[in-house]
């Protein structure tokens, strides 16, 4: 698994490396290199967007398949195989593929993820591109367990880390390493090394709720928009409960790591609200709905125009 997880992590660490040469700031380069993976994933969110419309266009037709079946009494087993063979024949002869529409984007966009989170992490070696064997020495110099199935040493180096204490594997990287850390002090007062605490009120407290804010935010959104283009999914208990479960998890995470992770949250929880209220407007249920069915009206026209011009063209042959 760790081998999985660096592996995610080296192609994102060379491309923040880069940006952090070019503009010597840390949380810009981060920022830029969140804004162009959700820029890359954006034609997989936005087939969400289409297949959710195209699943809302076909559901009248899905619930006449289960009245067929059903009639207001017990489904039974070989009922229910009927019902998912005719919605599948249905899926296929309309085109939809429910895994496109949200499986396969979800597949996609994880071990983005878990790359991101990795190069986070690791700030000594993917953005200061110094070597892992010097890192791990420095660390165990100043006493810092070096755990082989974590990498949140680098950060508790990064944290401890002054002018003064450098040690000799990183000498040569002394100026480099003191940039960063002044970069991971944010305003001067909020140290991004540092792990917010529950039972210790602090500014640190700001990353933490900011996160918290920008999920609650967009869960509200998700689910208002749920409710206006499935009422029956939203009217289930569960559907709210995992809706805002997210934003509860994000805030009990950014209280479990380094500040510096929670900022990584709030800069894609930021980019994400930005894109899920934009593509609500340019790529509305409604909207897509009502543009597939001008496609379609097109389309069908056009195969009739042209069925007419074979039937008129066999006839004037016919005659001749």
């Amino acid at each position: 698994m760790q081998g999985i997880y660096n592996a995610l992590a080296v192609p994102f660490g060379y491309i923040l490396h880069f940006f952090y040469n070019f503009t010597d700031n840390y949380l810009l380069s981060l920022f830029v290199l969140v804004l162009i993976v959700k820029l890359i994933l954006l034609p997989s969110t936005i087939s969400q967007q289409k297949g959710a419309a195209k699943q809302i266009r076909l559901q009248p037709k899905v619930n006449k398949i289960r009245q067929k079946y059903s009639n207001g009494g017990t489904v039974t087993r070989e009922m229910q195989m009927k019902i998912q063979e005719e919605t599948q024949a249905l899926y296929q002869k309309e085109g939809y593929n429910a895994m496109t529409g949200g499986c396969v984007p979800l597949l996609i966009q994880f071990p983005v993820m878990i790359g991101l989170y990795g190069v986070v992490y690791t700030p000594l070696t993917k953005v200061l591109n110094i070597s892992e064997s010097l890192v791990q020495k420095a660390a165990e110099a100043l006493g810092i367990a070096v755990n082989s199935g974590s990498r949140s040493y680098e950060i508790e180096l990064l944290k401890q880390l002054n002018a003064s204490n450098i040690p000799e594997s990183l000498k040569s990287f002394t100026e480099q390493i003191m940039g960063l850390k002044d970069q991971f002090m944010l305003f001067g007062k909020l140290d991004l090394t540092q792990t917010p605490k529950y039972s210790e009120p602090s500014l640190l407290w700001i990353i933490p709720i900011l996160s918290f804010a920008l999920a609650m935010f967009t869960s509200i959104i998700m689910f208002q928009k749920q409710k206006q283009t499935n009422p029956e999914i939203a009217k289930n208990p569960s559907m709210g409960c995992m809706t805002f479960m997210s934003p509860v998890m994000s805030l009990v995470f950014t209280f479990m790591f380094p500040a510096g992770v929670g900022v990584y949250w709030i800069m894609s929880s930021a980019i994400s609200l930005i894109q899920t209220i934009i593509l609500n407007y340019s790529h509305n249920p409604q909207r897509v709905i009502a543009h597939a069915m001008i496609d379609e009206t097109v389309e069908r026209r056009s195969r009739e125009a042209n069925i007419k011009k074979l039937k008129a063209f066999s006839e004037s042959n016919s005659e001749d």
